[in-house]
């Protein structure tokens, strides 16, 4: 692997290395840009790293390349006018290279422990994207549960098919019956009596339909009347809303809500490296120390109390503008719910309108069809008064006019139920269409029972594999002491059977702990060319270190480790390196 930095944090003259897969030293004095060059390497892994903040304070072009496998990775950067401009090609880009490739006191995992913290289940989390996981996955059941209802709805279809099918076939056997009683009835004699009887039945019984369907015709028109009246007050509602405008204060929002929480982390991390350049000052002044602790030169005892002024102050501003943050950061947060908020609202009312228009258009429909149906019968009773009042028919000929209207009726009858079936569709149609939904069912419920699987593994793979190299490892330095992870990813220590605090262990414990998890992730979900150690803070003595550098090589291709010294030196070690003087 080729490599060349420059004009890139503290590198101001370009570096250029040519490395072989394993473990690596780089010597360098304290500000020579060690932890410059980890950057620039983990950059070409993350984006998350920006160009801003890697090119030289003084320097109008940078540049981080290299050359790996037959390919070229680079970030190009360019100073223009006020602005920064960028060319980049990275190896990868995932925002977890800053978490599982460069193990460092910044790394937030270290950080975490060495503060004495015992839950991990944020860097499980993080390190193996199970939220990735979840989020297919419930997209998967919702389709699920969409084509289940899909199903169920040709299910329906499919039994109102069949359904109408046998109410034909019913109709044309009452048909061909009618069809014979008319014949028969041709030959029959009755009565005027029994005319006027049957006349005036069939009155009643038209009187009685038209009064009925009056009756319908009266309610659908109210129920149309308060369907519109609802979908006026919800158009008023929406009118109201300008979901653009929402969209847009909404993205901005979000955007914000990530520079701030940007910010504050950034403070946070100041704030805590005050604290100890701070603590170590105080102490310098206390000690009435002529010589910087830093740099190593000649410095006048007074200057500690100017620094402590300087940095005390410097806190302060920090802390304030971290409390305006939070502050704002709390209102922003607020505002976004009451935007999504209003946006749920604004679909549900969208999603209610629609189904209103739908029942509007029905009732509509109705009203139609039962205007339609009272003339009808209208008709039919002017026709029957008419033709009763003008001649006297014969019962004969009454009744098989019955007769006939009855077949005309179920013939009728029959035409609706054949335009139903055919809007249905057929059953062997449908059949086919419930077939289909069912395997896409099965498919779906497969590849979620996979992805639950496979959300379990993840979760339960850094768990066991911990407990398993953690032991082992911790073994093979000589810690007397036993680890590993609960049902709630808390960090548990044993030491001679009792349970032990996370904050009561030593930092070379705390540091072994944290390496192992980086190392374990690393390994289970995380596919990196190369792992970075900072050993300026490691407190192992060099047999321990030793070991850990051995373990590593097994992990990724390239291991380099920096360290502080006098001398300029980068190399490649067969065996673990040894002790800086």
């Amino acid at each position: 692997m080729k490599v060349r930095v420059s004009n890139i944090g503290g590198i101001t003259s370009e570096l250029s290395l040519q490395l072989e897969k394993g473990i690596f030293l780089y010597k360098a004095p304290n500000a020579y840009g060690k932890t410059s060059f980890a950057r620039a390497l983990v950059s070409l892994l993350t984006s998350e790293i920006k160009a801003e903040d890697l090119l030289n304070v003084f320097s109008d072009a940078g540049y981080i390349e290299v050359e790996m496998d037959g390919k070229e990775y680079y970030r190009r950067i360019k100073r223009v006018k006020n602005s920064i401009v960028e060319d980049k090609k990275l190896i990868i880009d995932d925002d977890r290279a800053l978490l599982l490739s460069f193990f460092s006191p910044e790394n937030k995992l270290v950080s975490h422990i060495m503060s004495g913290n015992d839950d991990l289940e944020w860097f499980i989390a993080a390190a193996s994207r199970v939220e990735e996981i979840k989020k297919r996955k419930d997209e998967l059941t919702k389709r699920l549960e969409e084509i289940k209802s899909q199903r169920d709805e040709i299910q329906k279809k499919y039994k109102s098919t069949i359904s109408l099918q046998e109410q034909i076939k019913n109709i044309d056997e009452e048909i061909e019956r009618l069809e014979k009683e008319k014949e028969s009835v041709n030959m029959m004699l009755k009565t005027d009596t029994s005319l006027l009887i049957t006349k005036q039945n069939k009155l009643n019984e038209l009187n009685s339909k038209i009064e009925l369907k009056t009756e319908e015709l009266e309610e659908t028109k109210r129920k149309l009347n308060a369907v519109e009246k609802s979908i006026k007050d919800i158009q008023e509602k929406i009118g109201n809303i300008n979901k653009e405008k929402l969209e847009s204060e909404l993205n901005e929002i979000t955007a914000k809500l990530q520079e701030m929480t940007k910010e504050r982390n950034e403070i946070e991390i100041e704030l805590k490296a005050l604290d100890r350049v701070l603590e170590e000052v105080r102490e310098a002044d206390q000690h009435h120390a002529d010589t910087c602790y830093v740099c190593g030169s000649k410095v006048s005892p007074d200057i500690w109390k100017v620094r402590i002024d300087i940095i005390s102050s410097e806190i302060r501003k920090n802390s304030a503008r971290l409390s305006t943050l939070n502050n704002e950061l709390a209102e922003l947060q607020k505002r976004k719910t009451e935007i999504e908020n209003t946006i749920k609202e604004l679909t549900r009312l969208n999603n209610e309108l629609e189904k209103l228009n739908a029942r509007r258009e029905e009732y509509q429909n109705k009203i139609e069809f039962l205007k339609y149906q009272i003339e009808d019968l209208e008709r039919q009773k002017r026709e029957m008064e008419e033709r009763y009042d003008k001649t006297t028919v014969s019962v004969v000929s009454e009744t098989n006019n019955i007769v006939v209207q009855r077949i005309e009726e179920l013939k009728r009858k029959r035409e609706d139920l054949f335009y139903e079936l055919q809007n249905l569709g057929m059953p062997s149609s449908l059949m086919e269409e419930l077939e289909l939904k069912e395997k896409e069912i099965k498919e779906l419920e497969a590849e979620i029972e996979e992805l639950q699987k496979e959300y379990i593994r993840r979760l339960t793979v850094v768990k066991e594999e911990f407990i398993s190299i953690a032991n082992s490892l911790l073994k093979d330095l000589e810690f007397e002491i036993e680890a590993e992870l609960d049902s709630n990813y808390r960090l548990k220590i044993r030491k001679n059977g009792a349970e032990l605090s996370v904050k009561k262990l030593s930092s070379s414990e705390k540091i072994t702990l944290a390496l192992i998890l980086v190392v374990i992730a690393l390994k289970e979900y995380f596919r990196s060319p190369f792992f970075i150690v900072d050993e300026s803070f490691m407190s192992f003595d060099q047999t321990r270190f030793n070991k850990i550098l051995n373990y590593l090589k097994n992990v990724t291709d390239y291991i380099i480790v920096t360290r502080s010294e006098d001398v300029i030196e980068f190399l490649k070690v067969s065996t673990a390196p040894q002790a800086s003087s």
